[in-house]
């Protein structure tokens, strides 16, 4: 029953999530605001995702500010019987899953990778082992305070109203149970509900409802360190789609001219792409007023923001505040310091990333040990000063000519984001690779990378990079060309200046003059396409026209070569 359980939870955590984030139309280009946070994230990477254009209403400028969120007690006011029912916009989540088979998918599909145009593989990231993860789970009051709050439902569940709340009674006694303040019990009963944590019932009569404990609570009690994780996860998509909602019911004339739906999965997105970093409080408050507000706001909506920040704090604050009793970010000590994802939060949204089918990689440990594989995957996630340590780590015992080997055979069976990678990190150890790529001029794959190395180190003498090289041809760029154009699967949403500084980590400033001469004389499609690329993206003029120039070069070659193989008529069997 567990195994298959954690399926179940995965699949709902995924629902909770995709429900959340349909406020965001990844079909309206107009939604998208530049985001400085993305702007400056260094993925080595394009994948299709724009760094300067994503993240739709949820982003905007960021301004300064400062303070601290509140505490994960909750700062929302009416008592639990006096408030409409919270689950409203995730009713079809509780009531032991039975709207979850029933409702139709949506069309087309939402997912976390569609709408906030993700790439297919992100930079990896490194965790602590599933048993630690799951000591830091238990530890969190957030789910404390769910478990205290089945005991207190008990065996039996609690008899619930029309609006799937408890009674006046019951809400007072259970906030008595609990220790808590009363008006916070309306955040755990819907995360509770939405979470499987509670299901509802219907008596035999049909005229009532329960609310009894659900596979969720049960499945935490088990005990094993997998399925202590996937109900965190679970949890964790309950509180980012839901905490903004409950507040907003304290309060729905004023929270009708905001908008509070989608931020939470907003903003652990933005903060799993910032995790280098973080975030400061005062950006995560821009973030939540700016989403709230819109990208025009209104004098209306302004007054709106302001009263409700002084009628009931801000939504920022309280997000955090969640989260932070959920041991799913780390609150900063000053108002300058990064608010970022724990580990746990970081597992949870590696697993719904690899149901959207975006890669992750885990990172190893660093050390002698480590493949080049995973060297390779380190260096695309870390900043620059901490991968030389690792780089460091990593070469301490190994002889540097094997060591220059392993990691270009990688770059040979890799695919094209492993080989461009993993050619910059060969790239990275110097004369002791010079063996290695010249080896590497014998493999196609790698024949274009490997020449603009050796020219690189014949430039310079002190690298001891001298020798004759065989005369270059225009094929051996071939496999350069289109590494880059698989690697820049969406050219439409690449910025100019991130392609510039891609380009320039493939091929040298230096280089980049008779790279560009060498593909003109080519015949090959996919180089003719990539210099259709070069010369539209490429910011820098003289690399623009140069490219256009080989673009028409290399097309009339192409055009020649198809000519001289076509196939008479005759021959053909015609």
């Amino acid at each position: 029953m567990s195994a298959n359980y954690d399926a179940e939870l995965s699949q709902l955590a995924a629902e909770i999530l995709r429900e959340a984030v349909q406020v965001y139309d990844p079909n309206d280009p107009g939604q998208w605001l530049a985001n400085p946070v993305l702007a400056a994230w260094n993925t080595n990477m394009f994948g299709g995702l724009a760094p300067t254009t994503s993240f739709a209403a949820a982003t905007g400028s960021f301004a300064a500010a400062t303070g601290a969120f509140a505490p994960a007690t909750g700062s929302c006011g009416a008592p639990a019987e006096s408030r409409p029912a919270p689950t409203g916009a995730f009713k079809a989540f509780t009531g032991a899953f039975r709207a979850i088979a029933d409702a139709p998918p949506p069309l087309p599909p939402i997912t976390l990778k569609r709408v906030f145009r993700l790439p297919s593989r992100l930079p990896g990231v490194r965790l602590p082992a599933d048993a630690e993860l799951a000591a830091m789970a238990r530890s969190s009051p957030a789910m404390a305070g769910l478990d205290a709050l089945a005991r207190w439902l008990g065996r039996d569940g609690r008899l619930v109203s029309q609006t799937d709340t408890l009674s006046a009674a019951d809400a007072a006694d259970a906030a008595k149970r609990l220790g808590i303040r009363p008006h916070y019990l309306p955040f755990l009963w819907e995360y509770a509900l939405t979470s499987g944590w509670f299901e509802l019932v219907d008596a035999d009569d049909q005229n009532t409802t329960w609310a009894v404990i659900g596979r969720t609570a049960w499945r935490w009690t088990d005990g094993d360190d997998l399925g202590a994780l996937r109900v965190w996860a679970t949890v964790f998509a309950t509180v980012l789609a839901t905490a903004l909602d409950v507040a907003a019911d304290e309060d729905l004339s004023a929270a009708r001219k905001l908008t509070f739906d989608g931020q939470g999965p907003a903003l652990a997105v933005m903060l799993f792409l910032a995790r280098s970093t973080g975030l400061t409080q005062a950006q995560v408050e821009d973030l939540v007023r700016d989403s709230a507000i819109g990208e025009k706001p209104t004098t209306r909506t302004r007054r709106a923001w302001d009263a409700w920040v002084r009628d009931h704090g801000d939504p920022a604050h309280l997000l955090l505040g969640e989260l932070a009793a959920l041991h799913a970010v780390y609150p900063p000590r000053g108002a300058r310091d990064g608010i970022m994802l724990t580990p746990l939060a970081l597992w949870a949204l590696r697993e719904q990333f690899a149901r959207d089918e975006i890669s992750v990689p885990l990172l190893a440990e660093p050390g002698p040990r480590m493949t080049a594989a995973s060297l390779v995957a380190l260096s695309g996630s870390v900043s620059d000063a901490e991968f030389e340590t690792d780089l460091a780590a990593w070469l301490r015992g190994r002889d540097p000519d094997r060591a220059a080997r392993e990691v270009l055979a990688f770059a040979a069976f890799g695919g094209p984001q492993d080989r461009v990678d993993a050619v910059r990190v060969a790239g990275r150890l110097g004369p002791v690779a010079l063996w290695a790529w010249r080896d590497a001029m014998q493999r196609p794959e790698l024949r274009g990378y490997a020449r603009i190395a050796l020219t690189l180190m014949a430039a310079n003498p002190a690298a001891g990079g001298g020798g004759s090289l065989p005369e270059p041809v225009p094929d051996d760029m071939i496999w350069l060309a289109t590494d880059f154009l698989a690697v820049v699967s969406d050219p439409d949403s690449v910025d100019s200046d991130e392609f510039a500084a891609q380009f320039a980590k493939v091929v040298p400033e230096s280089q980049q003059s008779w790279v560009i001469a060498l593909m003109a004389r080519s015949a090959n499609p996919q180089v003719v396409a990539f210099l259709d690329l070069l010369a539209n993206y490429h910011p820098d003029r003289k690399v623009a026209k140069d490219a256009r120039r080989a673009a028409r070069a290399a097309g009339k070659n192409r055009d020649a070569a198809a000519r001289n193989v076509r196939v008479p008529a005759r021959a053909a069997g015609r």
